[in-house]
């Protein structure tokens, strides 16, 4: 097994949860969009 510095395991960890937090926030705004698309009929809008 090879070395693995806490600073490399530190930055594996931090670039798991960012991708992680944008996966969620994309379904969170698709599923802001739709809604709003049904209830509204009105396009696109950003929250």
């Amino acid at each position: 097994m090879k070395e693995v510095s806490v600073a490399e395991m530190l930055g594996k960890a931090v670039a798991r949860v960012a991708a992680v937090s944008g996966g969620i926030a994309v379904l969170v705004w698709v599923t802001w969009v739709m809604l709003d698309l049904k209830h509204l009929q009105s396009g696109f809008t950003l929250p």
